[in-house]
């Protein structure tokens, strides 16, 4: 019902307007008050959708009564009312801020009606726009911190003219203060030491042939005394608005700290202890792991989908190698999420039931891709009775493995065996067990006397290869031995004559959602509604359920409040709902959605935190799923809930 209020000291045009709304049978409720000062106190005490105002009242005459009303009551549209001789007030309220106007005695009911419509959906758009400036500026925000973080600047440049754009954080780089010139390609240059700036000069020639181009290493000399080693990538891109040709580029600042120049001895250093260490903050990693995970999963569901294609024996060698090196990618993922916490004792596990043999197999690729990549013979053996369910949390799972393969590849023999064994055994104090053993040819791990708190350099080494020891292999098995106690994990290292064994006994919570008892594929129609703002996405996801099934459909929504829509003209069978949106988010779509329907919903997340998956059981969701997933394990998901949802009918 809409709740309209009339500010109109005139009893016969409020009436009026009372007779207008009955005659356009809208259900509303009216309220009126014969001054500004009582249509305020109306407001503050009661629910108001819009206000029709009069200009001309006993408390306040002309545009100071509409510049009031704005100061107090701006979250209220308002439509402004004038006599005959004030049509020109009218324009200029509108360019002041109310949403309409209306010329007494010039309007009839239907007039009325479509101005109120109108009204409330120009403030509603007004509204949106300006929520998405706000989430503009402050995804600007955050991606400006992020870049201070990382030293890396950015650039744009006029392939013609030579003229550059820099960002803040590439002044900064350069040590010069944000804005201080009008950049082109010679300011750049002029800072490039000379011994690379033949090399430089060329990159930028050769650089505009290509749609990307780099990385290049190259250092540059700032006040003839300090030395900085930068990496510099670019990319072309075509504005349609200008239709200019632009290089854009970035640049990020790679010198080591031991070499980054001669301090400024002006400068008083700051006591290290007062420093704050933002490699801790977990909201940080959090924002990082979003903005990886997201372009991520387009790209593992992308390669899922090309593996469906008629591939000849080079192409599906390439390919495999290649979704094998995005899985090692995603673990890597992970581990940036718990080294953030790895100074913290709290490692919140996340329950939640998923295939035990969808982790191994996937443990599997990699290994083997590690073994070429390392000159190892990789053995391994998966027991076919761990295709069961299990409760528990499966990325901190998948990590134990990935730092017991990363142990075994730091510590083993140079063209050795590296062999794995994953056997479902019966335990008599933990019941159902995983059974796991590493074999290797090589050096027992050296596990730390006392766990330290990871440094910022231990961090970042630990997310790239290392070809020395720095203390990298160390760290790794810190996060091995939290992992282990974090999961109860029993384990026993042993070495005889070279030959080295690393004994692991994970207990299992079997699910009774067995697979077993679940089909593969949907037996009957199902109709998926896809709600996904990101297009990429929208695009691999739809195309890895359709492949799945030719029984499958799928509608997509971009938004929750589109999405809200289409569940009330259409039946679904089960909702894929993103969680961060514009316009309506997947949390508040999903509360609206609970008052009335109870389709499945699965929760699809780029954040991968327990506090957030929480979140989404609380407020109404089935499932959740952090990206990047495998589609089997989507399938799978998918099924299970199909299975539990009698009332749709499928099988």
């Amino acid at each position: 019902m809409l709740r309209i209020l009339v500010i109109e000291d005139t009893k016969e045009d409020t009436e009026m307007i009372r007779v207008y709304l009955a005659e356009a049978k809208n259900k509303y409720q009216l309220r009126c008050a014969e001054s500004l000062s009582e249509g305020f106190y109306i407001i503050d005490e009661h629910p108001v959708d819009l206000v029709l105002l009069d200009l001309n009242l006993p408390d306040s005459n002309g545009f100071n009564t509409l510049r009031r009303y704005l100061d107090k009551a701006p979250h209220v549209p308002v439509v402004v009312m004038t006599g005959v001789t004030d049509q020109r007030k009218g324009t200029e309220s509108v360019r002041a801020g109310a949403q309409d106007f209306l010329v007494k005695g010039e309007f009839e009911s239907r007039q009325l009606v479509k101005a109120i419509r109108y009204s409330l959906e120009r403030f509603r758009l007004h509204a949106d726009a300006e929520e998405r400036a706000t989430k503009a500026s402050d995804e600007k925000s955050r991606l400006e911190a992020l870049q201070k973080m990382a030293s890396l600047g950015d650039w744009e440049m006029d392939i013609v003219s030579n003229t550059m754009t820099w960002s803040e954080e590439l002044f900064q780089i350069f040590q010069l203060t944000p804005h201080s010139l009008s950049p082109s390609l010679s300011d750049y240059l002029r800072y490039v030491h000379r011994d690379d700036r033949d090399q430089v000069e060329a990159f930028f020639e050769k650089a505009v042939r290509y749609e990307e181009y780099g990385p290049l290493e190259h250092r540059i000399l700032i006040d003839n005394r300090i030395i900085k080693i930068l990496s510099l990538r670019t990319r072309i891109r075509f504005d349609e608005k200008t239709n200019k040709v632009l290089l854009l580029g970035s640049v990020q600042d790679i010198t080591p700290s031991e070499s980054a120049g001669v301090p400024d001895a002006s400068k008083t250093p700051e006591p290290e202890a007062s420093k704050p260490n933002p490699y801790y903050s977990r909201e940080l990693f959090n924002q990082i792991s979003f903005n990886i995970r997201t372009p991520l999963s387009t790209v593992v569901h992308l390669f899922y989908l090309l593996e469906q294609t008629n591939l000849n024996k080079q192409q599906s060698k390439l390919v495999q190698d290649l979704k094998t090196t995005i899985n090692d990618l995603s673990f890597t993922l992970s581990n940036l999420v718990n080294l953030s916490i790895l100074s913290n004792d709290n490692l919140p596990l996340t329950l939640e039931h998923f295939r035990i043999l969808d982790i191994l197999e996937s443990i599997q690729r990699v290994m083997s891709f590690k073994g070429q990549q390392h000159n190892r013979e990789v053995d391994i053996y998966i027991d076919p009775r761990l295709l069961v369910t299990v409760k528990g949390d499966s990325n901190k799972l998948a990590q134990l493995f990935f730092c017991l393969i990363e142990l075994a590849f730091a510590y083993s023999v140079f063209e050795s065996f590296v062999k794995l064994r994953c056997t479902l055994d019966d335990d008599e104090e933990n019941g159902r067990v995983l059974h796991v053993q590493m074999e290797y040819t090589g050096e027992l791990p050296i596990w730390p006397d006392t766990e330290t708190e990871a440094t910022a350099e231990e961090i970042l080494s630990l997310l790239q290869p290392s070809s020395v020891d720095d203390g990298r292999d160390q760290l790794l098995a810190v996060v091995f031995l939290r992992l282990c106690e974090q999961l109860k994990v029993g384990q026993q290292v042993s070495s005889q004559k070279g030959e080295v064994t690393i004994d692991l006994t994970i207990p299992l919570q079997v699910s009774n959602q067995q697979s077993a008892n679940i089909p593969k594929t949907p037996q009957k129609d199902i109709q998926i509604l896809l709600v996904e703002d990101h297009p990429m996405q929208q695009i691999a996801t739809k195309q890895i359920l359709t492949t799945w099934s030719d029984k499958v459909s799928v509608v997509v929504a971009d938004n929750g409040k589109r999405a809200l829509a289409q569940a009330k003209d259409m039946a679904f069978n089960i909702i894929l709902m993103d969680l961060q949106m514009p316009v309506m988010d997947g949390w508040e779509a999903t509360t609206q959605l609970r008052q009335f329907s109870t389709v499945p919903v699965i929760a699809l997340s780029a954040s991968n935190s327990k506090q957030e998956e929480d979140r989404c059981y609380q407020v109404g969701f089935n499932d959740y799923i952090a990206k990047p997933f495998q589609p089997e394990e989507l399938y799978h998901r998918i099924m299970l809930l199909i299975h539990e949802d009698n009332g749709n009918g499928v099988d």
